[in-house]
């Protein structure tokens, strides 16, 4: 017995030793959170369109080399866009960091414009001058149906293409910008096919025709948001039928008629270039062959600290509005098959979570497919 305890002794006599080497080979980490750097990022442009043309002031913040989250309103700034002849336009804060021009304020082709900001705390930043260049007319605008291969070998993807079809200026350079603005579609349902939910507390799943109703109009953002932004340099002077705009038909857009709106802009080489790589960030797909993320620095400076980062672009455009009537009947094919919702349209629209709601079952007082 004796021998026994004796050998629990040593035993635990070993444990405590090998407990406090164990901790004595620890090293303290010492950690520190570090606040993460934060900056002013510029979002808008101006037109030769007169409208209320709004500028956007955000804080975003970065963490390591990403930025994370969502920026920030910048608000209670002093905002002002002036020409290269000292003409200012004060523009309004209409709230969540956006400022509005008056709204009948319209750049000029020919002149120069920049931005001037003023923050609460007294920063100022200023961005360099942008020149309105002229944007020849459209002549006609076309559209198709394309079918593109994908991974999924059962399920191609369907769209809809639009062309622009017009003459591009001889011995002139010249750079586009095509702007795909929130548009409009009819979305129709098949409410004569409702059924109770599953979970109905008398007859579960059982047919609830619904008398109501099967066409609403509805707000969309067009998907994919493609930037598209070309050069002429080497058709300079050519008779262009050039792909303006990209819809996916997932199933409802293109039951019956969707309107799309497309500014055909004129922009700066500078503004080019600082739109096709920020297209360049947006279609990253995450393999080894991508370029590493970067903070794309637009024309936006700080004049108390040229050292300071300042993101986004402010830039000048002039304008042509586009809009496009898409009908289902004039499309070669669709997407099949077409998606069925056996739902009241307006119902379908609140269940779905959609992130645009729907207008009404009435048409826009300016819809008119006809033109």
């Amino acid at each position: 017995m004796r021998t026994y305890f004796i050998f629990e002794r040593i035993k635990f006599i070993i444990w405590v030793i090998l407990a406090l080497w164990v901790t004595s080979c620890i090293d303290k980490f010492s950690f520190t959170s570090e606040d993460p750097q934060r900056f002013l990022n510029v979002e808008g442009y101006i037109t030769t369109i007169p409208k209320a043309h709004q500028i956007r002031l955000s804080r975003v913040e970065k963490f390591g080399p990403e930025f994370i989250g969502l920026g920030r309103p910048v608000n209670l700034a002093n905002v002002l866009i002036k020409d290269d002849l000292g003409r200012v336009e004060n523009l309004v804060e209409i709230g969540s960091g956006y400022y509005s021009t008056s709204s009948d304020f319209a750049a000029v082709v020919g002149r120069s414009y920049n931005l001037e900001i003023q923050l609460l705390d007294g920063r100022r930043y200023i961005s360099l001058k942008e020149k309105v260049a002229p944007v020849p007319e459209i002549d006609s605008v076309t559209y198709h149906a394309t079918r593109t291969v994908t991974t999924d070998r059962l399920n191609d993807e369907i769209g809809v293409q639009v062309m622009a079809h017009f003459q591009d200026p001889p011995e002139q350079e010249n750079y586009y910008f095509w702007n795909l603005l929130e548009s409009d579609f009819v979305l129709v349902t098949e409410p004569e096919l409702y059924h109770l939910p599953p979970d109905h507390p008398t007859c579960p799943k059982c047919p609830a025709p619904k008398p109501c109703c099967s066409r609403c109009f509805h707000k969309d953002i067009p998907k994919p948001t493609n930037i598209i932004t070309l050069t002429d340099t080497e058709f300079n002077g050519i008779y262009l039928r050039r792909g303006i705009a990209y819809v996916i038909d997932d199933g409802l857009r293109f039951k019956e008629t969707y309107r799309l709106d497309v500014q055909h802009l004129s922009i700066s080489a500078e503004t080019h270039h600082f739109l096709k790589l920020i297209d360049q960030q947006l279609s990253l797909t995450g393999s080894v062959f991508d370029p590493p993320p970067a903070n794309i620095r637009g024309n936006m400076i700080s004049l108390d600290n040229n050292e300071e980062l300042v993101l986004g672009q402010f830039f000048v455009s002039d304008e042509r509005f586009l809009r496009i009537y898409i009908k289902r009947d004039q499309l070669e094919f669709r997407q099949s098959p077409q998606t069925t919702v056996p739902d009241d349209c307006r119902d379908f629209l609140q269940q779905a979570n959609f992130p645009m709601p729907f207008l009404s079952v009435d048409p826009p007082s300016d819809w008119h497919p006809g033109n």
